[in-house]
């Protein structure tokens, strides 16, 4: 069973690319697939609770670092955002080889030598890297000091194929891309309302045009787009 952890937003912002990133994922996969949907929350009973979102850029930055303790440190798990289209069987990356490192993410400039949009987590190497939840639930700056901490660190991160979270396309033609990732939330097709900042084209017509071809045939093998009940008034991160 690969396990995967797919942060999103919590009213439905998000529910057309929810959607066909499920859809593609299940449609390439040649394993079972439990997805977990991390979503903020104003349930203080409620696991994703938190109240450390202030300087999150995104609804869901800081839930990647819950993962481990949520499986009790053991075994793997897999970590992505949920603006992404699978192209490949997801088996792949979870059969990768992380020689002992606690986690596998693609080499990458914004944060400092890695993309952490997509992780390969080895649970059980991450105990001893992570605070327990509930300090991490009321700590403003602890997802930062991990991004800090393991971008660009060869001794904790495993090099992963860039294919598997290719962003926004780069210079890859569709047919070579394992993961696309709409990356640039200015460009994204479905226009999340959680996002505030400037809205743009996408620079590539393929790419963006791959987003309503997915959506169509999700929607046509029964994956329809159902927001949550609004559970979330302002959502507490950058922008907001």
């Amino acid at each position: 069973m690969i396990k995967m952890f797919i942060g999103s937003s919590s009213n439905g912002e998000d529910a057309g690319i929810e959607c066909v990133y499920e859809y593609s994922l299940r449609k390439h996969a040649t394993d079972d697939i439990e997805i977990v949907w991390m979503r903020q929350t104003p349930d203080e009973n409620n696991f994703w609770y938190n109240d450390a979102t202030i300087h999150w850029s995104t609804p869901f930055s800081g839930y990647r670092w819950f993962i481990p303790e949520y499986c009790n440190f053991k075994g793997r798990a897999i970590y992505t955002d949920c603006d992404m289209i699978n192209l490949h069987d997801i088996k792949e990356l979870w059969d990768t080889p992380l020689d002992g490192k606690p986690i596998g993410a693609r080499r990458g400039q914004r944060f400092g030598g890695h993309e952490f949009c997509v992780m390969l987590i080895d649970c059980a190497a991450m105990e001893d890297h992570v605070v327990p939840i509930r300090r991490q639930k009321h700590n403003t700056e602890f997802h930062h000091r991990m991004i800090k901490k393991f971008s660009g660190n060869s001794d904790l991160v495993k090099d992963i194929d860039p294919r598997w979270n290719c962003l926004d396309g780069e210079d890859f033609g569709i047919g070579e891309i394992k993961q696309l990732h709409y990356t640039n939330m200015a460009t994204q097709p479905w226009r999340p309302e959680w996002y505030n900042g400037p809205q743009k084209e996408h620079p590539r017509e393929d790419i963006k045009q791959l987003y309503y071809d997915w959506l169509d045939e999700a929607v046509g093998e029964g994956f329809i787009p159902t927001p949550p009940e609004k559970v979330i008034d302002n959502y507490a991160i950058i922008g907001r």
